[in-house]
């Protein structure tokens, strides 16, 4: 194995368990000494337009006071989608480009506003879901029903959230009880196409002084082709516990574990029999909010993530040779954040409203193994990989919020890292609210940075490089955001430009320095997002967003796989798309109505030879239904109102996905399933 350019020091993984054990025990001590409470966004605030977000600037504002561009998913329009995983929803936000290959379990990767799949930092409730070796994050694979909100934050936060973060975040919430809830538990149960079969159970509630919730799901389906079939076991714990008014600590436990079948290819009729991928991943965290004076937060986190990756691919009639590849990664994140919060009284600006001053320091260590063998007409072997790496970053953040409806906030970042060079980011953002009118702009510009994996440092497909640099994201935008009728209509515009330099081209054939990788290409992404909210209008809500982009390869250095080619546009960018959805939701019964529509955009094919040619994907448009009926609700039976049923809430369900029975790929080279339906039950004791 090539080494890679580093500061000497090795960090052991028993070292970082025992690191992690020691930081938690530190953080359940902390809360004990009752010094501060928390804040946490309040749920019934997410049925508005002006939601509560806590991604956007890491302390919890209304989406009104920030000025960075930020979409809050709320449990109310998650579950009138009735999703069965979250691309059911996430493919609605403005900016969002998701193409899933084939069906349930395929490959689906999230081009934010154009930018990389892998530019994206992807968390559960502040704690880094992002994937230690560097790679694009998987969406085919998460389930929603642990889900409480979703946060979708737009444009560079490097400068908040590290290297993982250089074109957005995308950030879970989960749904816990409250202090004082009574308990409850809820089963759901589905079948329908495919044979598909889906189980979740959900216990939520709390006691005097904690709140808590745990679910279990599973889904078995036998896919669309043959050799497809998937299951996915998702387990989820989260507790609250208030030690005093005024100190909270937070305990977050997931773990996903999904096999996918690979079908093969189309031109063997998808009879790939021995090919299969397995994933299992654990995240373990824990957060204190502790608040020793009136004017002074401390938020201490620590993080442990585990993954483990097998794919192999048996001998057999269609492949006569075969390969193995089992990939682990580890990471450790600390975090301690201090957020100092102003009245401009106490600072003597009677023009200010508030000051909000957020000082942190991270640190985390992130390791990777690879072994992998394979055996073919040209021979067999065996190869195996282990590196580890670490970064200390400082970040800073200053919000100001004006009595006049000005906002302005700026941040910074500086990275120290032991492999590669050092980084420091930054970014400002504005917003003014047009006293009277319910109108406000917004502007942003900043960048953002994405360390390269350890793919691209290591030899593992093929020479690394371990003098590359980090890639690069400057962004600017702006927007204009109108609210109608007492926030329940909303009209959001936005404009954006992404500048992405020091890309890191692949070649099959090694550059001039003998590696296969080199920082040479660079693109340019514009684009515009227009959306529309309405909220509870006589029984009715919807959403919609219609996208535009315009995207070229800059520079290409001639060399490279095909994603880039120079003043051609990058792969699986539709120039337009657009989605909608529509709900009634009169007392018992929730419809909607789902529409999702992409122009044709270039890919390759990747059934050729390499280099893979480009093909244009044709565009597509697809609608989904829902309908669910409350047969008991609130304890009270729609057919017999006059006693009280020992169920809670017993709903009825039923789904349609791809009604139209559109024929389309959303990724090129794999079909997308048919109409599918799918009918169920939910029960609430």
């Amino acid at each position: 194995m090539q080494g890679i350019s580093r500061r000497p020091g090795k960090f052991p993984i028993r070292l970082k368990r025992s690191l992690f054990v020691l930081s938690l025990a530190t953080l359940i001590l902390m809360g004990g000494a009752c010094l501060a409470g928390a804040q946490s966004a309040a749920p019934e605030e997410e049925l508005y337009l002006d939601p509560i977000t806590v991604t956007a600037t890491r302390t919890p504002e209304r989406v009104s006071d920030v000025a960075d561009s930020v979409e809050v998913f709320g449990p109310e329009r998650i579950e009138s989608l009735l999703p069965g995983d979250m691309l059911d929803f996430l493919s609605e936000g403005a900016g969002v480009i998701l193409p899933q290959a084939s069906g349930r379990g395929g490959q689906a990767s999230l081009f934010l506003r154009g930018s990389e799949s892998n530019f994206t930092s992807v968390m559960i409730d502040g704690f880094k879901l992002t994937f230690p070796d560097g790679s694009a994050y998987d969406f085919g694979h998460l389930s929603p029903e642990w889900v409480g909100a979703a946060e979708i934050l737009k444009g560079p936060q490097s400068p908040l959230y590290g290297s993982d973060a250089a074109s957005g975040v995308m950030n879970f919430i989960p749904d816990i009880g409250k202090p004082g809830e009574s308990p409850s538990f809820t089963v759901r149960a589905r079948g329908g196409s495919d044979e598909t079969f889906e189980e979740a159970f959900k216990l939520k509630g709390g006691t005097a002084r904690s709140g808590y919730a745990a679910s279990l799901s599973r889904l078995d389906t036998e896919g669309h082709l043959p050799n497809d079939g998937y299951y996915r076991t998702v387990g989820t714990a989260a507790l609250d516990h208030f030690f005093s008014d005024n100190a909270k600590l937070r305990f977050l436990y997931h773990a996903n574990r999904n096999r996918y079948d690979i079908p093969g290819p189309a031109h063997a009729g998808f009879r790939e029999p021995n090919k299969y991928g397995r994933n299992t991943e654990q995240l373990i965290g824990a957060r204190a909010h502790l608040k020793p004076f009136p004017w002074l937060e401390y938020i201490p986190r620590v993080s442990l993530y585990l993954r483990d990756t097998l794919f192999e691919n048996k001998a057999d009639a269609i492949s006569p040779g075969s390969d193995k590849t089992d990939t682990s990664g580890t990471r450790l994140h600390l975090d301690n954040q201090v957020n100092v919060r102003q009245s401009g009284k106490q600072l003597g600006l009677s023009a200010l409203r508030r000051s909000i001053s957020t000082l942190g320091v991270e640190w985390e260590t992130e390791d990777i193994s690879i072994k992998s063998a394979y055996e073919n007409d040209f021979g067999s072997g065996e190869n195996e990989y282990d590196s580890d790496r670490r970064a200390t970053s400082f970040y800073a953040q200053q919000q100001f919020q004006f009595q006049n409806g000005f906002t302005l906030a700026g941040g910074v970042r500086a990275d120290n890292f032991d492999v590669g060079e050092d980084e420091t980011t930054g970014k400002l953002s504005a917003s003014y609210k047009i006293p009277g009118t319910g109108a406000r702009i917004r502007g942003a510009v900043g960048e953002g940075i994405k360390r390269p994996s350890f793919a691209e440092l290591l030899d593992v497909y093929g020479p690394g490089n371990p003098n590359l640099k980090s890639e690069r994201q400057k962004s600017r935008e702006v927007g204009f955001d109108q609210f109608f009728a007492n926030n329940k209509l909303k009209f959001s515009a936005t404009y954006y430009v992404n500048e992405i330099d020091d890309l890191i081209a692949y070649s099959f054939e090694p550059f001039e320095n003998g590696t296969n990788y080199e920082n040479i290409q660079k693109a340019r992404v514009k684009g515009a997002e227009l959306s529309l909210s309405l909220l509870d209008f006589h029984d009715f809500s919807a959403h919609a967003s219609f996208n535009t982009m315009d995207t070229v390869a800059l520079e290409t250095g001639g060399l490279g796989a095909p994603n880039y080619v120079e003043g051609e546009e990058l792969l699986r960018r539709p120039d337009w798309w657009w989605s909608a959805s529509v709900s009634y939701h009169p007392d018992r019964l929730r419809a909607s109505l789902r529409v999702n529509s992409v122009s044709e955009r270039w890919d390759i094919d990747d059934s050729q030879p390499w280099p893979y040619p480009r093909v244009v994907n044709p565009g597509f448009t697809r609608v989904d239904l829902g309908l669910s009926l409350d047969v008991v609700k609130d304890r009270i039976s729609m057919f017999d109102r006059t006693r009280k049923s020992k169920v809670k809430d017993l709903t009825v369900e039923f789904k349609v996905n791809n009604a139209l029975d559109e024929e389309y790929e959303a990724v090129y080279g794999y079909a997308a399933p048919g109409i599918q339906w799918f009918a169920g039950v939910r029960a609430v004791f």
